[in-house]
This record gives C-alpha cells, structure tokens and sequence, in this order.
C-alpha cells in the first residue's frame, strides 16, 4: 500500500487547518502509526509548536522573510520523494502560502506525474460556518476543480465557528457550491459543535501546545479536562476511522 500524504489547505485563514492536522497525527498516534508533520506557514508556524508531535518546518521565504519563493517548493517536493519513510505525512498548508503552492502544483503537474508515485494524496479541506463559510466554501471549488482528479478530497464539515448553513438554513449537503462537486468529494468528516465545558478542555490543550499524551501527564489539567478532552478527540476518531485507511504495515505489526 502507498504511503499516505494530507494537505490541510483552503484559502481562508483562521479556519482551522493547524487544528486539522494536529487531529491526523494525534489520530496516527494513537493507533500508533509513524507519522510526520510537516508546517509550511511562512507566518504562524503553530503546528512546529507541539513538541510532542513529530513536526518539520520547511523554510519558503526569501532571505528578509518578506516573499515566499516558488522555487523553494521544491525542496519540499524533493524532501517528501526522498527522505519521507513515515506511513502518514501531514503538510499544513497556512493561508499565506496557499496561491503560491496552488500555482506551484499546477504548473508543475506534481500530482499526476510525481507524488501519485508514492503516495495516496488527500487535500483536506475545512468547511466551516459562521461569516467565514463562504470564503471556505470558494477555496473548496478552487481546490476540487483543480486536482479533484488526482487527490482524494475529504470535507471537514466543522462547526466551530457555527452551524454549517447559508443565510438561507440550507446545510452544506444542500448548497450549489458543494453540489458542483459532489461527485469529486471522496469524504464528509463532521466535527460538531462543543459542549462548553468540552470546548474549553480542548482550548486549553491547544493553548498548552500539547498532546493528548502528555496531557495526562500536566498537573494543570484535572481528571474532568482530560475525560473531557478524550471524549472529543475519540469523537473525531471515530469519524476519521470511516473515512482514512489504516496502513498495512501497522496491520502486519499487530
């Protein structure tokens, strides 16, 4: 079986992509499959912050860090054929970097012609409610349009931020703009609005920069955070189960 290799993209910041892919490899992790992060975001490297994550930074920017340098991707092309050995790799693709690797992408055909190769690629996509929907919603059409062919595209239908409809109360499943490309969505994950006292477990480990893991071992967390904490992520688990393969080689392991 190929490796797996997860983009968290869309065009939107501030929509949940770091969140996304600390899911992925908190989920490799606890099925216990090896795993790589990789943190593309020129502005904000979150994910490079948890130090209980296996997370590479792979440096785009020109010298000043002022632009980002086409010809920087292919380092990290040349990385991921090269040096890559984990079953799951997770690239999380910031909002500033996201017209640059699109671009990069395309032109270069990398997909089809080169990562197919290796790996089965998925492109991640959160979709969330709330003012910021239909921003997602278009960097969702961009994103099908041009490598639904060659990528699985896996929604997260995420209601952080709100319940998932238009102004209209039509939900996700209902919208012309997911409808357009229905046939190229390969998976709907829905992560569903918090319980209060859930979501405030769940900010407070994001805040903390830390796994779940090392969690149950912080004084600063209480036995109700960590049973709280636990419910959600088992949540989101079991709903990445349905969706994501579990690797061969963590199968014949067992």
């Amino acid at each position: 079986m190929k490796k797996q290799l997860h983009f968290t993209i869309n065009q939107k910041g501030g929509c949940g992509k770091t969140h996304l892919s600390f899911l992925l490899l908190s989920w490799a992790k606890r099925k216990d499959i090896s795993s790589l992060g990789i943190d593309t975001d020129p502005n904000n490297s979150s994910l490079a912050d948890y130090q209980g994550l296996p997370v590479k930074t792979i440096d785009i920017m020109d010298e000043e860090g002022l632009e980002i340098l086409p010809q920087k991707w292919d380092k990290l092309i040349y990385y991921l054929l090269d040096d890559v050995e984990e079953e799951i790799t997770v690239i999380d693709v910031g909002a500033t970097a996201f017209g640059s690797l699109t671009a990069y992408l395309l032109t270069s055909n990398i997909f089809k012609e080169i990562l197919n190769e290796k790996f089965n690629i998925y492109l991640n996509i959160p979709i969330v409610g709330g003012e910021a929907l239909h921003d997602t919603l278009n960097g969702m059409s961009h994103l099908v349009n041009l490598f639904g062919e060659d990528t699985n595209i896996i929604l997260w239908k995420n209601e952080h931020f709100g319940k998932v409809i238009d102004e209209e109360g039509k939900g996700l499943e209902e919208l012309e703009a997911y409808l357009s490309v229905k046939k190229s969505i390969d998976g709907i994950i829905h992560i569903k609005k918090m319980a209060m006292l859930n979501e405030l477990a769940i900010e407070k480990m994001k805040k903390s920069k830390l796994t779940y893991e090392e969690v149950l071992l912080n004084p600063a967390f209480q036995l109700l955070d960590k049973t709280r904490i636990n419910m959600v992520l088992n949540a989101a688990f079991a709903a990445m189960d349905l969706i994501f393969e579990t690797p061969l080689v963590h199968e014949e392991k067992k």
